[in-house]
């Protein structure tokens, strides 16, 4: 949205240099004139918005909880999210992601590559908060990023964890925002599903919400050193687990029924 305005003023800007000109319509100078004007003003707008986030999300420096997710901020990832996505060759088709974040809950993802979550910010539309790892905070600028969207930590820590699980109900239930959590916990470029950490799924147990399950096939090929230029993937919304079918789980019952339900859409399930 933000590229779109900003090549709509870089349009506008232009016609002014028309008359500064003073070329007539039909010369063919003014075309040659006109589009590296066009783009200059287009180069010079996104440097100019782009040196104003950084301004913008330096206060969150470092900040671990900011207690709440700023459509505005999150507005801006999602611009960023298209940038990178574009950047990296990724030709998305996604199924299953028009309402996903419309009611509040807890949503997975198979975790397969770096750019797994630049996918997810450009797919899902709503509040929602992504849990990630404490390492985040020590990335200059992406660090103040995510935390200006009001993501969650995960580190090494149990204390820690279980106060990044306390404000991830807190989400959910007093904000109405949608959480997103990797349950294996780490990246795995392999593709192959790991064993699901248990932490996580108290989350949902503790809310009683929704559980919507994302894949990501073919991801796992963005990583490779020597690769096309350019990938297709698919990400679907593949399932959703209601809170009256898990209510007598444990989270390590809970986690393993997740865990198989992946398996089986992947082709990984053992029978």
């Amino acid at each position: 949205m933000y590229l779109l305005i900003g090549a709509i003023i870089s349009i506008i800007l232009t016609i002014p240099s028309y008359w500064w000109f003073s070329f007539d319509k039909i010369s063919p100078w003014y075309s040659f004139i006109l589009i590296p004007i066009c783009i200059t003003y287009f180069v010079i707008y996104i440097n100019i918005y782009w040196v104003y986030l950084l301004i913008h999300i330096h206060k969150y420096k470092g900040k671990q909880f900011v207690g709440k997710v700023s459509a505005y901020n999150l507005s801006h990832v999602r611009s960023l999210s298209s940038f990178m996505v574009l950047l990296q060759g990724l030709f998305i088709k996604h199924k299953g992601f028009k309402d996903i974040a419309k009611e509040p809950g807890l949503i997975l993802f198979n975790h397969v590559s770096d750019y797994d979550a630049w996918v997810l910010y450009k797919l899902i539309r709503g509040r929602y908060a992504l849990v990630g790892k404490k390492a985040l905070l020590n990335i200059p600028g992406i660090g103040s990023l995510s935390s200006s969207i009001g993501t969650l930590y995960a580190s090494d820590v149990k204390e820690e964890n279980m106060l990044m699980v306390d404000s991830a109900v807190k989400y959910i239930s007093e904000k109405q925002t949608s959480v997103v959590i990797a349950p294996e916990g780490t990246r795995n470029f392999t593709g192959e599903i790991r064993p699901f950490k248990h932490g996580g799924f108290n989350i949902a147990l503790r809310c009683k919400c929704p559980i919507t399950l994302v894949a990501f096939t073919n991801m796992q090929e963005a990583m490779k050193k020597k690769r096309k230029k350019f990938i297709k993937i698919n990400v679907e919304v593949f399932d959703k687990i209601m809170p009256e079918e898990y209510e007598n789980m444990s989270a390590g019952e809970l986690a393993e029924l997740c865990e198989r339900k992946y398996k089986k859409f992947l082709g990984q399930y053992e029978k």
